[in-house]
């Protein structure tokens, strides 16, 4: 089998805003730098063959401190980033829930021009995490991605959304060439001794 972890982004300026920040590339906050410091240092104990990451710089730069620790070949696929929010791109939860009510709690919610549909989102997603890890079967591959990217890719393979992903967290599954299975989400076990 294929062992994939996926590993969320450090935390942005955006994030403690609550802002949603979709395709926007906004870089690592401190407190970001020192969560993707804190999860390399934790999967550096183990055994890992490649690594990938979105472009977008705070999963770039997250994958590149984890990288520190590894040393191993670091691939940027654009097929990681984060679902393209389109005009609710900078806005807070609350100012969205006000002008669009119900567009971000609902996946089948009317469109919005220039808002990629959670479809396309999850087909993007899944094909590109299996392209992967049919690349490398049998090898242990890291993915450094997005929490809404994460969750899509969930959903696709589990048929269940919205878990809480945290900034940093980790979640393992194994891919046997045709099916998926799930070993743990969200384990942020690693941040406990940061003050969040």
């Amino acid at each position: 089998m294929t062992e994939v972890c996926l590993v969320r982004h450090g935390e942005t300026l955006w994030n403690r805003e609550f802002r949603l920040q979709g395709s926007q590339d906004i870089p690592l906050s401190t407190l970001g730098i020192m969560q993707a410091r804190t999860v390399a240092g934790r999967l550096s104990k183990e055994t890992w063959h490649i690594l990938y990451s979105s472009d977008l710089s705070r999963a770039k730069h997250t994958a590149e401190h984890l990288n520190e620790h590894l040393g191993v070949p670091h691939h940027v696929e654009p097929g990681l980033r984060e679902r393209n929010f389109g005009p609710l791109e900078g806005m807070t939860r609350t100012e969205i829930d006000s002008q669009y009510p119900n567009v971000l709690h609902h996946p089948h919610a009317p469109s919005i021009p220039g808002i990629e549909s959670y479809e396309a989102l999850m087909q993007r997603v899944k094909e590109t995490i299996e392209s992967i890890a049919r690349r490398h079967f049998g090898k242990r591959v890291l993915i450094v991605s997005h929490g809404g990217t994460i969750n899509a890719f969930l959903h696709s393979v589990t048929g269940q959304r919205n878990n809480r992903i945290e900034n940093t967290a980790i979640t393992r599954l194994r891919f046997d060439g045709t099916d998926w299975h799930v070993d743990c989400i969200n384990d942020h076990q690693h941040l406990a001794d940061l003050s969040v």
